[in-house]
């Protein structure tokens, strides 16, 4: 699993660090002296855990779980036991006091891996999975009107309005999209073919939403659609 590690003190940073690296299937990918850098980091990559201090300045443990939406696990660290309670009604997964011995860490590793198996168990076939803002974002597909390019970017486009934004190009997303109610039917655009209101000439109607049809994927999208 993917791990950072979130810690102002230097020794316990390392002492952290060096213990990780004794656990085969926990990878610490990076490590960080304060939660912000760890915010910017999530933005851009997606990770299994975070061991995560809960006393550090200007913005401690507490103030990023509470900030940061679509948090993966997170295992709290800390010298003292005061915090337990507040750490918990924030649904973490363990709070590990300092020093951090091998056996207590493989205690709390061996809960994030159940963690991981019981929303695995929840994953239906109709779902998608993507790395959005620094997190593993599930998209059922059900919910999912269409994607749309955005220069570097693509958009996944929910029922609810919400969008997740993920660094790639509509070619190589439609390339891993392989889903029969999914459709490209615009060197722009992929469609949820159960979304589709209204099919014209040159266009469709997804929602309130007028998507171009290229001439090139017209046939293709006749040949998937039932016309009585």
């Amino acid at each position: 699993m993917r791990a950072i590690i979130v810690e102002d003190d230097k020794i316990q940073r390392t002492h952290l660090q060096k213990v990780c690296e004794q656990l085969s299937d926990v990878e610490v990918v990076a490590c960080f002296e304060n939660a912000l850098d760890a915010m910017g980091f999530l933005k851009e990559e997606a990770v299994d855990v975070i061991f995560l201090d809960i006393e550090m300045p200007d913005f401690n443990g507490m103030d990023f779980v509470k900030q940061v939406s679509d948090l993966p696990q997170i295992v709290f660290t800390t010298g003292k036991e005061q915090y337990a309670l507040e750490a918990f009604e924030h649904h973490v997964t363990d709070y590990l006091l300092k020093p951090i011995t091998l056996p207590r860490l493989l205690k709390a590793v061996e809960r994030v891996k159940g963690m991981m198996a019981d929303r695995a168990e929840t994953v239906s076939e109709d779902d998608i999975f993507v790395r959005s803002e620094g997190s593993i974002v599930r998209i059922p597909v059900e919910e999912l009107q269409y994607v749309e390019t955005l220069g570097d970017y693509v958009v996944f486009v929910m029922e609810d309005g919400k969008k997740h934004i993920v660094h790639s190009t509509l070619k190589a997303m439609a390339a891993k999209l392989s889903h029969p109610k999914l459709l490209k039917v615009h060197r722009s655009y992929i469609v949820n073919l159960s979304k589709v209101v209204d099919i014209e000439e040159t266009n469709m109607v997804v929602a309130d939403k007028v998507i171009p049809i290229s001439r090139a994927h017209k046939s293709i999208l006749m040949a998937r659609i039932n016309v009585l």
